[in-house]
């Protein structure tokens, strides 16, 4: 088929990217003949190419295993002599000269230039009308050179390279001897081994055996292009010729995987073996047999359609099926066969052995399954096997066996008062559906409220489980209650289910907590209050914040009976709000408490240095001390004892150190106070002497 890859290239490529759309390549394929060598075939994909080729020849180039391209030959048409000379020698046989004439005039007018006037008005359609003509003498050209050698060998399209060894790898290529003016040439290389391919022509056909008439379908290959189909009846011993045409795939499919060849004869007698041989021309201009296939029509027309009535339930293990017919059925008919299925599209299963006779109408189903559901086919059987199937219809049976009684899974209200009941499913096969009762006490009388049933014949299998009410919210009692029964298909009502209480939201805030004081002091605030007395309250949250414009934090939660918080993580100067909110459980918040405000506050008294020392070094006093809290604002005032032994301010020291001169003879004693520049100042540090 590597011509029909050809003409599909010329025909079915309308539509082509700009860089593709001036080029073109030289396809090649080959095969080995044992004694004579490889035979080649090769083929433009492009009309004009192949003009150019035919007009100034073509160069055939070879190389052997991984080696280099060399020149193998120079290819040219047969001279007008030669062609003359051919096609005189092939008198004796017309359709080989048939062919070589159509491509010798074909080789003639596409190589003799053609002109005339030009019509502004007419001139696009006589262009289109001419390229439509060209590429159709094209497509006979090209097919002729595949159906007849001789023909390939005049138009140079075929070279046997004899110069070969068997088993050898071998890669040709084509190319023009001179550049085509418009396409740039990319010749395909072709490699293949000097080994005869048993396999090339082999393919199957493939047949379906029709009422009165067979299909046959094959797969296309490249190697194989035109069949022919010829066919040998029953009692005959000769093939009579089915096609006088070949036949071909010019869908323009390039992907032999998916493409198909297809054959059909109608009008033929079922039952009879038919004999088809199956021929295709190859690359190489020979008829070869492709394969040869048995085949036999049959019946394959169904019999006509039962009409299931409704199945009736008769006795208490008895259901009895009734179909009927045409009243004269087709003369083929040889039985029906009766199924039996719980759902209408299920897996039928047949309720005999042997097919019931071709006059029976009806028949008795003793085992049918109660409490389920029954479904009934009835089919029709003909000689050949044909079955012809009435739609399924379900039996009612009678039925006093109430289902079990019903469980309601949940119950929920929402804050728009929808309330969701889920029911858990009864297990009897026959359940129609649930029955919803309503009271607003379970003393009371309940109501109906919601039914969900299954239609008899319906097609839905899903019970309805889930149910939806609405109620009031604002109610004077905090629950609803519920109930529910069963029912079969036979309208069989269970008991009640228990009672289901639902309790309805609670939609009334908890009492807000209330700040009975708070304290200050310096390194924490303590907050006392009173926390809401409702009984749902579920959690009380302390809010905390450090700007009155800011929004409230959610700070501590405080667990009852906690009636005080003390807040360790504040900085003194800072001002701090509090508010206290109840939730209760069905998440309602109260209202903020009023709120309240702190500050921790500094009440001047500094830390006390340590580790004072005295000493005394050629007349000096010097006093060392240390302060952690030291920074640019800490200062120290130094007292010493004055005559009456009383300690006096003395110096300030900004540093921790201080250092005087020795005046006097009797004993001295010194003190340090710690001093802030915003006011504080440390108790009096310990007293040290010095003693002459």
């Amino acid at each position: 088929m590597l011509i029909i890859c050809f003409i599909a290239l010329s025909f079915s490529q309308k539509t082509v990217a700009q860089e593709e759309a001036f080029s073109a390549t030289i396809q090649i394929r080959g095969r080995y003949v044992e004694g004579t060598g490889i035979e080649l075939r090769y083929f433009p994909d492009r009309r004009a190419v192949l003009l150019n080729g035919l007009q100034r020849g073509l160069v055939l180039e070879r190389a052997v295993g991984n080696g280099e391209f060399e020149e193998l030959a120079l290819l040219q048409p047969y001279s007008d002599q030669q062609w003359e000379t051919a096609i005189a020698a092939a008198e004796t046989d017309s359709e080989t000269q048939d062919y070589l004439d159509l491509a010798y005039h074909f080789l003639q007018s596409a190589t003799t230039p053609s002109g005339g006037n030009f019509s502004f008005e007419e001139g696009i359609s006589e262009m289109r009308q001419q390229r439509a003509d060209e590429d159709f003498e094209y497509a006979v050209f090209v097919l002729s050179a595949v159906r007849e050698a001789q023909v390939a060998e005049a138009l140079a399209l075929s070279y046997t390279d004899s110069d070969v060894q068997p088993g050898a790898t071998y890669t040709y290529r084509v190319r023009p001897v001179e550049e085509h003016p418009l396409y740039r040439v990319n010749p395909a290389p072709f490699t293949m081994e000097a080994v005869v391919d048993n396999e090339a022509y082999q393919n199957e056909v493939y047949v379906y055996e029709g009422d009165t008439e067979l299909n046959f379908a094959w797969e296309e290959t490249e190697h194989l292009s035109g069949y022919f189909v010829e066919r040998r009846a029953p009692g005959e011993t000769d093939f009579t010729p089915l096609n006088e045409a070949p036949l071909y795939n010019l869908s323009g499919q390039l992907n032999y995987e998916n493409a198909r060849g297809s054959y059909r004869e109608e009008d033929l007698v079922n039952y009879q073996t038919y004999t088809y041989r199956f021929y295709a021309s190859n690359l190489y201009g020979e008829r070869v047999l492709v394969d040869e296939v048995k085949a036999m029509p049959r019946d394959r027309t169904p019999p006509e359609q039962p009409y299931l009535e409704k199945p009736e339930h008769v006795a208490p293990r008895e259901v009895l099926v009734k179909w009927q017919m045409n009243e004269n059925p087709a003369e083929d008919l040889m039985g029906f066969a009766v199924a039996r299925s719980d759902a209408p599209e299920g897996d039928f299963r047949l309720l005999h052995n042997e097919l019931l006779p071709a006059a029976t109408r009806t028949f008795t189903d003793t085992s049918f399954v109660e409490g389920a559901r029954n479904y009934y086919v009835v089919q029709a059987v003909d000689t050949a096997f044909n079955v012809s199937s009435s739609f399924p219809v379900a039996v009612t049976l009678i039925d006093t066996v109430p289902p079990v009684q019903p469980i309601i899974e949940s119950g929920v209200i929402d804050s728009l008062g929808v309330v969701t009941l889920t029911m858990t499913q009864n297990p009897e096969r026959d359940l129609m559906g649930y029955r919803i009762f309503r009271a607003n006490d379970p003393e009371h009388e309940f109501s109906v409220i919601r039914e969900g049933f299954l239609e008899i014949d319906s097609m839905e299998q899903q019970v309805q489980l889930v149910f939806t009410d609405t109620v009031t919210l604002n109610s004077l009692t905090p629950a609803i209650y519920y109930r529910a029964r069963a029912l079969d298909f036979n309208h069989n009502q269970s008991e009640f289910s228990d009672i289901l209480r639902v309790e309805r939201p609670d939609t009334i805030a908890p009492t807000t907590p209330v700040f009975k004081r708070l304290v200050n002091s310096t390194d924490q605030i303590d907050l006392y209050f009173a926390l809401s007395e409702s009984e749902d309250v579920v959690e009380q949250i302390l809010y905390r914040k450090t700007s009155i414009e800011a929004p409230w934090m959610a700070y501590a939660t405080i667990a009852a009976p906690q009636t005080q918080f003390t807040d360790t993580e504040v900085e003194q100067g800072t001002t701090y709000y509090y508010s206290m909110r109840a939730r209760d459980n069905s998440g309602n918040f109260s209202t903020y408490a009023h709120p309240v405000f702190g500050k921790a506050y500094d009440n001047g008294v500094r830390e006390v240095v340590s580790d004072l020392t005295l000493t005394e070094e050629e007349g000096t006093i010097t006093l060392n001390w240390a302060y952690e809290g030291m920074n640019e604002d800490t200062f120290f005032v130094i007292y010493r004892t004055d005559n009456q032994g009383r300690l006096k301010t003395h110096r300030r020291a900004e540093g921790l150190s201080f250092s005087e001169p020795l005046r006097g003879e009797g004993p001295l004693s010194y003190a340090v106070r710690t001093h802030t520049t915003d006011g504080g100042q440390s108790p009096m540090s310990e007293v040290v002497t010095y003693e002459p």
